[in-house]
């Protein structure tokens, strides 16, 4: 985070991908054209310097050679030191004998060979390689010296001036340095160009999802031919609105759906109230309507109780209180508390299977409810409704109501787990339901993390069955 930070500020632009990709691509520049100028530089310095301490043995080896071939002619010796100091005006020489005269000599500047401390340490033989050394004035003068025998000792003192080489590496090291200030320039200029190209494509990804709105879910991005990575942006995003699409669909067939059902009932109370205050009537009358009313009460009460439930269960941070439950026990109390109403339609309740599942009693109860009073209903006289419990290998809880009733037909079996789907025909012989018991059952099962599975056949029956997964961990 301090890194961002830091970068942000450095590059002015916080938050800027391009102005960020511009400067890291100006700082590699620089770092690269940097590292590759100061290696040349470096290897220029060294073959410099190399060429100097060649050129300084050569100039040793040539006053041997004279030496040699004019022994005792010194005058030789001197024409041709002289000779060099002509020929390659800033290297000096001078040749000592045995006992530390001067032999010949260059002109030369008294401070190089004068200097008690400058030849100090000369070795016995021809240097490998010079050593660099500065007057007291500040220059710069590389220095080899070599002794050899040639019927006498002699040593002979070799120097250079460095100020050409000094100039020329001075030179370099400002051309690099330009080169470096001309290399940002470009980089920076150039980066961003580069960068902000690059970007044009999640501009135009911005620039089309700008222009979407809840009439527009319907539009896929996907579709384009997008960079790599963008691709997998884009297919997401597609993801995201068929999810939107979806529950925008839902949101209005919802709202028409609880629009529709509250039109009924309302209109029905309306309409009692509106022929109870048409003239007077006795109190017996008054009494009956408003008994009537009862009835729409009621069912209005239980829809707005069943969508409060939807409403918390699809909530995220929806919690329940999951324990062991044995499913026997329970499956026993729903079946007391719905026996009256099977006695009243003349429905056999058989209940039978044990095992255990992990979930809320509570919400396992009212599943089992809503199913039990729907196969009730929907069950003729003299039938049964079948309650089965078993274990699955996995310790998953698998609860089955049947029962013998009129079926749902096989285009209706898809969406009868939607809210206010209502079956046409013989299932809706009564219309006490609202529409929303498969709807809830569905919501429980969703929260306990099981499934809802139907299976139905024309005038033989249906099967509801509901799978409790087995607890975290368990074999």
């Amino acid at each position: 985070m301090f890194w961002k930070s830091g970068t942000e500020a450095a590059i002015g632009i916080p938050g800027s991908i391009a102005a960020r990709l511009t400067f890291w691509y100006a700082l590699l520049s620089i770092a690269l054209i940097a590292s590759v100028g100061s290696v040349l530089y470096w290897v220029l310095a060294d073959r410099l310097q190399q060429e100097n301490d060649r050129l300084l043995a050569g100039k040793i080896a040539e006053v041997r050679a004279v030496l040699k071939l004019h022994p005792n002619d010194y005058a030789a010796l001197r024409e041709e030191v002289q000779h060099e100091a002509d020929t390659l005006p800033g290297i000096y020489i001078r040749v000592l004998n045995a006992q530390e005269d001067i032999v010949a000599d260059s002109p030369t500047p008294s401070a190089i060979f004068d200097s008690g401390e400058t030849f100090i340490n000369s070795p016995h033989a021809i240097d490998e390689h010079g050593r660099d050394w500065f007057s007291s004035d500040g220059k710069k003068y590389r220095l080899m010296s070599g002794k050899f025998q040639e019927n006498a000792l002699f040593t002979v003192h070799t120097a250079m001036s460095l100020s050409k080489e000094a100039q020329l590496l001075a030179a370099y090291r400002g051309s690099v340095l330009l080169s470096v200030v001309i290399a940002l320039a470009i980089a920076i200029a150039g980066g961003y160009l580069i960068a902000r190209r690059g970007m044009q494509p999640a501009s135009r990804l911005a620039a089309i999802v700008d222009e979407l709105g809840a009439g527009q879910l319907h539009r896929r991005v996907g579709d384009e031919a997008w960079p790599l990575e963008l691709g997998p942006l884009a297919t997401n995003f597609d993801r995201l609105l068929s999810r939107l699409e979806n529950s925008f669909a839902r949101i209005s067939r919802f709202s028409a759906d609880i629009a529709h059902e509250l039109r009924t009932p309302l209109h029905i109370l309306r309409g009692e109230a509106e022929i109870a205050l048409s003239r007077d009537r006795s109190n017996e009358d008054y009494r009956a309507c408003i008994e009537s009313s009862m009835d729409e009460y009621d069912r209005l009460s239980h829809m707005v109780d069943a969508l409060l439930f939807l409403a918390r269960t699809e909530q995220p941070a929806a919690q329940i209180d999951k324990k062991w439950l044995d499913v026997e026990q329970e499956i026993a109390a729903v079946c007391a508390f719905y026996q009256a109403m099977a006695d009243e339609q003349g429905v056999t309740l058989i209940a039978h299977g044990t095992g255990r599942a992990l979930a809320d009693s509570g919400l396992l109860r009212r599943a089992l409810g809503n199913l039990v009073a729907n196969a009730i209903r929907h069950t003729p006289s003299g039938d049964r409704v079948v309650i089965d419990a078993k274990t699955l290998r996995n310790d998953a809880a698998e609860i089955t109501v049947s029962d013998t009733g009129c079926g749902i037909a096989p285009e209706d079996l898809t969406h009868v787990l939607e809210r206010f789907y209502r079956v046409d025909g013989a299932r809706a012989r009564q219309g006490q339901g609202t529409g929303l018991g498969l709807a809830i059952v569905q919501s429980i099962m969703h929260l306990h993390g099981g499934t809802v599975s139907i299976q139905s056949e024309i005038n033989r029956g249906t099967a509801v069955t509901l799978t409790f997964p087995a607890a975290a961990g368990t074999a």
